[in-house]
């Protein structure tokens, strides 16, 4: 069993992920419903999740069996997953886009009867040009019941119905704000758990692994080597290699380079700082060092890259 750490400890290098990967949330639907209702959600590459305020309610798709989510409950799909959701399996389903926008123009769906659900669905957004294992490490569905009323991730709940409640627009900024801490409260607590982690969100919970990406996050202008990671993270170089490698799935030099173009990125594409203060920033000899290894990575000048994301 490897050495776990506290789950705040996790937390710092998760959110320079999230961060960089450039995430963000919102809320697309929050309404009472009341039996027979349901809808489907259409493929697409984001993170959705569901939460069940109020009532009992099914999740499924037409590949897996259907999940049955309590009141109190959480379910994440993270890998953008076509699915259902629905108060009993083989209910007639409307698209979640137009129960989305019949609530926006406050003439929600399903509402004849006695409500049995409340419900809030929201999406996790994030850059698509960039990559990182932590793709990998999701599954295809994340369950998360009976969350105590009193913990952090309910009480973020809570103030992002408050804050509905008060914000006219339920995609008000302080509401996507909140949908992101959840993201990363409910990622945490995914972690923390250790049942079923792999991969990058295994390595946060692994303590000598941690240690080394906290090193790499920290400094990434560091000029690393096998050698100095290892004896900075407490381990052999060969143990460095051979257990980064394993838990997170790449080579540790690897990763430092992936991870430096991926700084890059996001620097180039969401700031307006010089070439060269990024270059130097992250440990590449020049801005044209950087250029070279940025074209190669993304096909694309850095200078292409910010006149593009200015249109």
């Amino acid at each position: 069993m490897p050495e776990r750490l506290s789950q705040q400890k996790a937390f710092d290098v998760l959110r320079d992920v999230l961060e960089t990967l450039h995430f963000r949330g919102s809320i697309f639907f929050r309404s009472d419903l009341a039996a027979p209702w349901g809808m489907s959600l259409e493929k697409n590459s984001f993170p959705r999740f569901h939460i069940a305020l109020s009532g009992e309610y099914y999740v499924g798709s037409d590949t897996d069996d259907a999940v049955k989510v309590k009141a109190q409950d959480v379910i994440m799909l993270p890998k953008g997953n076509s699915h259902w959701i629905s108060d009993q399996p083989g209910r007639k389903l409307v698209p979640s886009s137009r129960a989305a926008d019949a609530c926006a123009l406050n003439t929600p769906l399903f509402q004849e009867g006695v409500i049995t659900n409340r419900l809030i669905c929201g999406v996790i957004q994030f850059d698509q040009g960039m990559s990182h294992p932590i793709f990998d490490a999701l599954p295809a569905v994340m369950h998360f019941p009976a969350l105590e009323l009193s913990g952090p991730i309910w009480s973020v709940i809570n103030l992002i119905e408050t804050q509905m409640d008060q914000e006219e627009n339920r995609n008000g900024g302080v509401v996507d704000r909140l949908t992101e801490v959840l993201f990363i409260q409910l990622m945490n607590h995914y972690i923390s758990s250790g049942e079923d982690a792999t991969g990058f969100l295994a390595a946060l919970s692994d303590k000598r692994v941690y240690k080394a990406l906290s090193l790499i996050h920290k400094e990434p202008e560091f000029d690393w080597t096998l050698n100095l990671l290892g004896e900075r993270s407490g381990m052999f170089k060969a143990t460095l290699v051979r257990r980064f490698q394993e838990v997170v799935g790449v080579a540790p030099m690897s990763y430092i380079s992936d991870w430096r173009i991926m700084k890059a990125y996001n620097l180039v594409k969401y700031t307006i700082a010089p070439l060269e203060q990024i270059a130097d920033s992250l440990g590449f000899a020049s801005s044209r060092t950087l250029t070279r290894a940025f074209q190669r990575r993304y096909e694309c000048t850095p200078a292409a890259l910010r006149k593009s994301a200015n249109k």
